[in-house]
């Protein structure tokens, strides 16, 4: 059932952000943060189980838990490092259309 709701904010932000990009287009931007914030809250749920679940077979065998937190880490600084690009080239592609 979640998956239905970050589809239909994801399309329901489309379409704000192709109405918003005819009159204001420095606005889609901020759209898309703010549905991309609201997406990431509903999955961090979500995620916050799976860590768990990581931590537990980390516990039930022989990997320490370290690794597990360093892999989780890099893991998170790697999708926020791909998240802030895409907004910088959303920003870029916006000002060009100028």
């Amino acid at each position: 059932m979640d998956i239905i709701k970050i589809i239909g904010i994801g399309l329901i932000s489309l379409v704000i952000i192709i109405i918003v990009k005819q009159y204001k287009p420095e606005f889609a931007v901020y759209v898309s943060l703010a549905a991309s914030i609201l997406i990431l809250m509903l999955i961090f749920e979500k995620l916050s189980s799976i860590v768990g679940l990581l931590n537990n077979m980390a516990s039930k065998t022989a990997i320490n838990t370290t690794f597990i937190t360093l892999l989780l880490k890099i893991t998170g600084i790697a999708i926020l490092t791909e998240f802030a690009v895409s907004i910088c080239k959303d920003c870029r592609r916006n000002s060009n259309s100028k």
